[in-house]
């Protein structure tokens, strides 16, 4: 079962769903929509399979959507601390497969900076 927007609304109180919505449902649709988005990438970044059906996918999703709520409103306070919810949740479900930023780490695919002179100048380049 996809996350919907009901659910949003039982995690918060109605006042502050009407306040981050403007009262248009669409906003916390695509709240959603970039929440499951953000969740899969990760997800998949973290070599995981992707279960809508999952309920920590599920409570990932809702913290990642209220983040996306309260950015939207600019409330950055309580924003922040939703997307700090979805990513603790995140570590703690894929475990080392998340660091601290968010990324896969301890793979090979994992993003890695390029260290510095690893690019060499060519002589016959000017």
């Amino acid at each position: 079962m996809a996350v919907s927007v009901e659910n949003l609304k039982a995690e918060i109180k109605v006042y502050n769903y009407e306040v981050l919505t403007d009262g248009d449902d669409t906003a916390a649709q695509r709240a959603i929509e970039k929440a499951e988005l953000w969740a899969k990438a990760k997800i998949i970044q973290a070599k995981g399979e992707w279960d809508d059906e999952n309920e920590i996918i599920r409570l990932i999703i809702i913290k990642r959507a209220l983040y996306e709520l309260y950015s939207y409103a600019e409330n950055e306070a309580v924003a922040q601390d939703k997307k700090e919810d979805a990513m603790e949740l995140l570590k703690a479900y894929y475990g080392d497969a998340i660091d601290s930023s968010g990324y896969a780490s301890g793979s090979p695919d994992a993003q890695k900076p390029l260290a510095i002179g690893a690019v060499k100048k060519c002589s016959h380049i000017r």
